[in-house]
């Protein structure tokens, strides 16, 4: 399997090739390779970034290993889809490279399955919904809108995502003991208030898992960023689009 740098680097990203700046945690680098492999095959380029169309060879920090990440995110797989991969220098500069062949069997990654759709990883069988018609329309409307911005999102927000439309199935198939009376009406029932109690703790304690995973995926960007005494404004966090672009700009801001 050619893996020449030099045939790949400059070539837009596509159905075939996807460049990242940095090493992406195992669970993101499982999906694409997932996805590559329910596809035509493709290669992963680790160390360069699509700027508008401009491609720029950023290299990979010396602090981590990239074969590491790939063993994890290949092990998150079912089947395990055949690859090829090595270090090489370009520019000056280190990157990793990523063969992907297609495979004879759908590749799903915890039970997920992607597909490359022209430069995107798409999620191809989100987990539905089924409520009843008698549930409060505000939850299957929350619902949707998470399912929507999980379709192309950071590892970290994909897993908080999951376990809050968990906790939103719950609510749909327990609204007899959570708001018996309307959804403006607390329970009066022990036994629902308890549970409500657990279910906000779970979001609690689920919000926490969310910001150790965000700041991993910040490390994996830049390695120096956790031992930075920078700090970052509300205004900063509310000016970048989504949660990857707060990384990429911490990352480089630190």
């Amino acid at each position: 399997m050619d893996l020449n740098i030099s045939q790949l680097i400059g070539q837009p990203e596509g159905i075939n090739l996807e460049y990242k700046a940095v090493l992406p945690p195992a669970r993101t680098l499982g999906q694409i390779i997932a996805s590559f492999a329910n596809a035509e095959g493709g290669k992963i380029v680790l160390g360069v970034r699509d700027n508008n169309g401009t491609i720029q060879t950023t290299g990979l920090s010396e602090d981590f290993n990239a074969q590491s990440i790939l063993a994890k995110a290949l092990n998150l797989l079912s089947p395990i889809p055949a690859t090829e991969h090595k270090y090489t220098l370009h520019e000056g500069k280190k990157l990793f490279l990523i063969s992907v062949l297609p495979s004879k069997d759908l590749v799903q990654i915890e039970g997920k399955i992607y597909r490359r759709v022209n430069h995107q990883n798409i999620l191809s069988n989100p987990t539905s919904s089924n409520f009843n018609v008698k549930t409060y329309t505000r939850i299957s409307e929350i619902d949707t809108k998470l399912k929507d911005t999980q379709i192309n999102c950071t590892g970290a927000l994909s897993k908080f995502i999951d376990h809050y439309s968990s906790v939103l199935n719950i609510a749909a198939d327990l609204s007899k003991l959570l708001y018996p009376i309307s959804a403006g009406t607390k329970t009066e029932s022990n036994e629902g208030k308890i549970l409500f109690r657990i279910l906000f703790s779970s979001c609690a304690d689920n919000f926490e898992t969310y910001l150790s995973d965000l700041l991993y995926e910040i490390y994996l960007a830049n390695p120096k960023t956790l031992k930075s005494s920078s700090t970052i404004t509300v205004k900063e966090v509310l000016d970048c689009n989504d949660i990857q672009e707060f990384i990429n700009y911490y990352a480089k801001k630190s």
